[in-house]
This record gives C-alpha cells, structure tokens and sequence, in this order.
C-alpha cells in the first residue's frame, strides 16, 4: 500500500476514533448526572428515615421548599415508561444502590474505553503526521 492511501486511511480511522471519543465523553456526562441524581435521592430517603409524624421540608424546584407531613416512609419511585410503584424505604434504598452501581460500572466501562481510544489516537498521531510530511499532504 502506498503512502497516500495509508494515510487516508490512518486519518480516517483516526477521526472515526475521535468522534467515537466524543459519543463516548457525552455519555458519561449523562451518567455523572443520573449519578448524582440517583445519590440525591439516596440521601433523601436515609433522611426520611424515623420521620413519619414530623414536619419536613421538600424541595419544590428554583430553591423552593413546601413544609409538609410524612405520613409514611414509602416512596413512590418510577420503574420506566412512566410507570411509578410504591416501595418501602428500605427497598428503596436497595434499589437505588443498586441502581448507582450499575451506572458506576458503566462510567468505569466507558471511561477505560475512552482512555484506550485516547491512547491508541496518541500512538498512531506521531506516524500520521511523519507520512504527512512525507507524501507533502497538508
């Protein structure tokens, strides 16, 4: 194979690499916010933990709180295609912290994969650009 096309195609793999690097660093941006979300709720439900009876504040949005009773310590949590269930605090718990580590496995499944695209880029750059200067390609 000659020069030219095997830069071509050292180019076009490298850029495939780094728009896959890019897919990849937007999915962990949305797993670090379910992330957080998901150990939000772990706090709020440790929180309700011996409450039932005594006033509370919950968040409403914007920094606003409602103050208002527990009357029970279920949480009602969504299960998907808005479809919510009543759980007691204690499956709730279980749930989310098996939900949390679920989505830290995944963040650590793509973060390998992304440091192995970001080395593999490194590694191939240095020979792109020597057969760029080599064929005059700019």
């Amino acid at each position: 194979m000659d020069d030219r096309k095997r830069l071509e195609q050292m180019v076009n793999e490298i850029n495939q690499l780094q728009q896959q690097g890019e897919t990849i660093t937007q999915q962990l941006e949305q797993l670090n916010i379910s992330l957080n979300d998901i150990k939000s709720a772990e706090e709020a439900v440790k929180a309700i933990e011996g409450t039932v009876g005594k006033e509370t504040l919950v968040p409403i949005g914007a920094g606003c709180f409602i103050t208002t009773e527990l009357k029970s310590e279920d949480i009602i949590m969504g299960v998907g295609a808005e479809v919510a269930i009543k759980k007691s605090r204690e499956e709730a718990a279980e749930t989310l912290k098996q939900d949390k580590e679920e989505v830290e496995k995944l963040v650590k499944a793509l973060t390998e994969q992304l440091q192995q695209i970001n080395e593999y880029i490194a590694k191939q750059r240095p020979e792109a650009e020597r057969l760029m200067k080599e064929t005059g390609v700019q």
